[in-house]
């Protein structure tokens, strides 16, 4: 008995991997290419005005480019790759654990990238020369673990609120939510004291001094956020 129930568990991960690795390979090539050309450009001006001898410049850090694969690939994936998948029988639980997965790899390696470039080339570059990033805006450049896991959870977060968005978009739940989030923006930024609850949820999963714990609370939302997808994929053919 327990041998089936550990048979049965390790074909659903392997089902899960097998279907996050095709969302690596096949549903975000564009969201790799145009990040990458972006990047290569941002390194292309920095060697330039390096070469020319121009001083007192600024450009944005070309790790900047990268966080486009966060905000690109869960629209594709959840936009291109779910009715391929769903058309040849794969589960639809499948699905949305072989995205979380996609989602806490892709956060993992371009916050280590980013983490990386920013120690190293970054710093390096100096003499005159001023390269901005996130990392620097948000006040994260403290340490690398401060960096790397406030970009982790960040990212995280990004990805899950856009996953959410996308994958309701052929449904009325998605234009409501979109309407919801105009309206948000709209009535909370003017009436001060609803304004000051924007500012507080914007100082939480950015700007809390305590690393740990903005991490944990980004976390958090990107596990509530996502999980509403459970509840709309009941409905969803």
């Amino acid at each position: 008995m327990k041998d089936n129930n550990g048979r049965t568990k390790n074909s659903k991960f392997r089902q899960i991997r097998t279907v996050a690795a095709v969302n690596f390979k096949r549903a975000t090539p564009v969201a790799y290419v145009l990040s990458g050309l972006c990047a290569i450009a941002m390194i292309a001006d920095i060697v330039i005005d390096k070469v020319t001898g121009k001083t007192g410049n600024s450009s944005l850090a070309p790790y900047c480019m990268l966080y486009l694969v966060c905000v690109l690939s869960p629209v594709l994936i959840s936009c291109v790759n779910y009715g391929k998948f769903i058309n040849i029988g794969v589960n639809k639980k499948t699905f949305f654990y072989a995205c979380a997965l996609n989602y806490a790899v892709y956060a993992a390696v371009i916050s280590f990238i980013a983490t990386v470039e920013r120690f190293t080339a970054d710093t390096l570059l100096g003499n005159g020369y001023n390269v901005y990033g996130i990392i620097d805006a948000f006040g994260w450049d403290g340490n690398f673990a401060a960096a790397y896991f406030s970009q982790f959870g960040f990212l995280l977060l990004v990805q899950a609120v856009v996953h959410t968005l996308a994958f309701m978009q052929n449904n009325a739940y998605g234009w409501v939510a979109d309407i919801l989030i105009v309206v948000i923006i709209s009535v909370f930024t003017p009436v001060r004291a609803l304004r000051q609850a924007e500012i507080f949820f914007f100082n939480l999963v950015l700007f809390l001094p305590n690393v740990w714990a903005r991490t944990g609370i980004c976390v958090l939302l990107s596990a509530a956020v996502y999980a509403t997808n459970l509840i709309y994929l009941k409905k969803r053919r």
